[in-house]
């Protein structure tokens, strides 16, 4: 019936959906090819994890406001599957972060997939030794060649002119076009090392520290434990003028509010088993001042009660 309306088989449209999200089908059993777990794989999968967390979605609900299934988020999360970009899209703009940081790191590890192994080093054959042979006696030897009537001091001399011609042309090479490296040198010089930072301030608050490039050299804050295994820093960036908490070792269902004295909290909450075991951290705060921050842990039920920490202690 499908094929006198002129509709594409079924099949045909799920092939289309696994191409899409790398052979992920819902329901299927066809898997793409597992990756190499190189390094630029680790830091793409630990971004989608932390894009993941940030949106607050389960595996199904990703799996149902995206092409790609349950299973294939899956894959993707863990690092067993190179992602498609367009799960990588899709995802940022469910965490409503900007997609240009997640798609550089997809980028590196897209190359690092795709690029050929090194070839193996050749071994040398052995060296065979070549027996001498046989020596004939000519009948009629060949006339010797004439000699050089030049003597050796004068082929030594024509010898040391085309040499010092050849140094008096390089000086002179050297002597025009110096000018002109140096300043083309000059121009390639960026005018300041520093890093360009996508916000400052309050357009920093709620943001995220990798997307806006706020978190490649902040100050270390302060570090408090709240509990065994369980760290949590608090961070600052005078670039961005912002501050956040990192955490490591969080449980699922631990939250973690970063604030100051008339700024709105930031809550970062620990979803499920997949934002456990990577280094996370709260959306930023606006604050002119690293003292001003403070961060509050409530951990997960049955853990202790809500517990505060400042930047730093009182003074006595």
């Amino acid at each position: 019936m499908r094929r006198c309306l002129g509709l594409a088989p079924r099949r045909e449209r799920r092939g289309d959906l696994g191409r899409l999200c790398g052979g992920g089908l819902r329901g299927g059993h066809g898997h793409a090819r597992a990756p190499e777990r190189t390094a630029e794989a680790i830091a793409c999968a630990e971004a989608l994890r932390g894009l993941r967390s940030r949106s607050g979605l389960s595996l199904k609900e990703l799996g149902a406001q995206t092409p790609c299934s349950k299973s294939s988020w899956e894959r993707y999360l863990n690092g067993k599957t190179h992602p498609p970009r367009g799960a990588v899209v899709s995802l940022c703009r469910l965490a409503r972060q900007p997609p240009a940081h997640p798609l550089a790191l997809w980028e590196r590890a897209e190359t690092a997939r795709n690029r050929p192994p090194r070839p193996a080093v050749p071994v040398p054959a052995p060296e065979l030794t070549a027996l001498p042979e046989p020596v004939s006696v000519r009948e009629e030897s060949s006339p010797p060649e004439p000699l050089d009537p030049r003597p050796a001091a004068a082929r030594r001399h024509v010898r040391t002119g085309a040499v010092l011609a050849a140094a008096l042309l390089c000086a002179a090479w050297l002597a025009m076009a110096g000018p002109w490296r140096s300043e083309r040198a000059d121009a390639d010089v960026p005018a300041s090392s520093e890093p360009e930072f996508a916000c400052h301030g309050q357009r920093c608050t709620g943001r995220d520290v990798i997307a806006t490039r706020c978190g490649m050299h902040p100050d270390m804050v302060s570090t408090h434990r709240p509990a065994p295994g369980l760290r949590v820093d608090l961070r600052y960036e005078a670039g961005c003028g912002a501050g956040w908490a990192r955490v490591w070792g969080q449980r699922i269902g631990d939250v973690f509010t970063v604030s100051v004295a008339g700024g709105e909290p930031q809550t970062l909450t620990v979803p499920d088993k997949y934002a456990t075991g990577i280094r996370l951290h709260t959306p930023m705060i606006a604050t002119d001042s690293p003292d001003a921050l403070r961060v509050c842990v409530s951990l997960a039920p049955g853990g202790p009660r809500q517990q505060c920490y400042p930047a730093a202690p009182p003074s006595p």
